[in-house]
């Protein structure tokens, strides 16, 4: 938890001041800190920000950056703040969070004026899709007819920024792809050849993606910022025209022959059938677009034991004109599920006197496993809703759920808080350490002998 100090009242809040304290000690923590900056806001305007930053020295060098760094701690940070307004003047958290959406013609907390502010009308078509209305009214029914296991359900919407201030992409086509991106699992060699496939008029057959090599890409820059595929497919489309440009004078000699005749033919003719394209898209505020989704996690919890599980989670994501739609569904189910294990298993402990490791192992250190998947998990991209910014019309996907996750955590709040309201201990407010492991959630309903009688 990020520790912040706020004053709010009904309608509007204004944060003061916060405090941000970031553990690291190389150069890879410059852009966490610059990142929890940027996403500290998530989607809320708020006209008087503070943000204090405190770098700490430790005795190792952080680890590479994975999925979604910064944007993750920075979206929890002012989620929770909201949960704790919410607590305070006692309203409803999505409504809080809807009142204070940002509008167009707001000025973000990077300095980029908000535009093409879709998510108001996102979050409605949500929580009707998702029934979030009767499912909250039943989980306050569950919560009063049963004393030992509650339930807890929580929106939590979130807003991810296209960052093309990347160095520039190199793309190389022959009939094999070179390309300066890295296939992690994101599905980027697919998305290239269906775009080039598309782009060239061919089955994808004859498309083939090769290693990324330093000598053919050379100068290519992070993958990061989810933007990668999108900005390797923007220079896959120009190489290919360069490419069509040519063919195309052969193409008109014949116009009936095939693919690999049309080739044969250029090849005969020594036409150089090779395009190279460099990409280095920059915008005047380093913003060329926002992404926007919304979470509704429902969760049900063993009082007395702590432990719990997912009956059902939905996310709503704006994905644009998805390029590759199977794609983008499998990297929002695999950013969510990630995310659970951030915050609810996978916790890291150290020895305080050595700094020793020691949940180096799965006996330890707990990622989540099949039966931590919600029960039932649905996950839409949002229709008819092209990006006029993007590539071919979409919107990044890859990082951004990993952040909605963070509804889990606030789910189990209020699934404690009804605990601690039946007995007469729900009036404070209790500050969260993630992950929620099943220890930590027993601890927090503080159950007494007394009550078991």
């Amino acid at each position: 938890m990020l520790p912040g100090n706020f004053s709010g009242w009904l309608w509007t809040f204004t944060v003061t001041s916060a405090n941000a304290f970031y553990l690291g000690s190389s150069s890879n923590e410059i852009y966490r800190f610059q990142g929890i900056l940027q996403w500290c806001d998530n989607v809320y305007f708020a006209p008087n920000w503070k943000i204090n930053i405190h770098a700490c020295k430790t005795n190792t060098p952080a680890n590479t950056a994975c999925r979604a760094p910064a944007s993750t701690e920075g979206i929890y940070f002012i989620e929770h703040l909201l949960e704790h307004m919410s607590h305070v003047l006692k309203k409803p958290s999505l409504e809080l969070r809807q009142l204070n959406f940002y509008k167009n013609g707001d000025r973000m907390m990077g300095g980029a004026t908000v535009k093409d502010f879709t998510l108001p009308a996102l979050t409605d078509q949500f929580l009707q899709s998702s029934d979030y209305k009767s499912r909250s009214e039943a989980v306050a029914t569950f919560n009063t007819a049963n004393r030992w296991r509650k339930r807890g359900i929580n929106v939590v919407p979130i807003r991810y920024a296209a960052h093309w201030n990347i160095p520039t992409r190199i793309f190389h086509c022959l009939v094999a792809i070179f390309h300066g991106g890295i296939e992690m699992g994101q599905g980027i060699n697919t998305k290239i050849a269906q775009v080039v496939a598309s782009e060239l008029g061919v089955d994808m057959k004859y498309i083939a993606i090769q290693p990324t090599q330093a000598i053919m890409t050379a100068n290519g820059g992070i993958t990061g910022g989810s933007v990668t595929s999108e900005l390797v497919s923007l220079a896959a489309i120009d190489a290919c025209r360069q490419l069509r440009t040519l063919i195309d004078v052969v193409r008109q000699i014949d116009p009936t022959k095939t693919w690999p005749q049309l080739i044969e033919d250029c090849f005969k003719k020594e036409v150089d059938l090779s395009a190279r394209s460099g990409i280095n898209a920059k915008t005047p505020d380093h913003v060329a677009y926002n992404f926007y989704a919304a979470m509704c996690t429902e969760i049900e919890l063993d009082i007395l034991t702590g432990e719990f599980i997912i009956n059902r989670l939905d996310i709503l994501y704006d994905c644009g004109e998805s390029m590759s739609p199977l794609i983008d569904v499998g990297q929002v189910e695999g950013a969510v599920v990630m995310g659970l294990g951030y915050y609810t298993s996978e916790e890291q402990i150290y020895d305080p006197k050595t700094g020793e490791n020691l949940s180096y192992g799965t006996w330890k250190y707990k990622p989540p496993m099949a039966k931590d998947i919600p029960v039932d998990f649905r996950v839409t991209l949002l229709q008819n809703a092209p990006n006029p910014s993007g590539v071919l019309r979409s919107k990044l996907v890859g990082e951004p759920p990993l952040c909605g996750a963070a509804s889990v955590v606030f789910a189990l709040r209020n699934a404690i808080a009804a605990n601690l309201n039946e007995t007469g201990k729900g009036a404070d407010w209790f500050t969260l350490v993630a992950p929620m492991t099943v220890e930590r959630i027993q601890q927090y309903n503080r159950i007494e002998i007394s009550q078991l009688r």
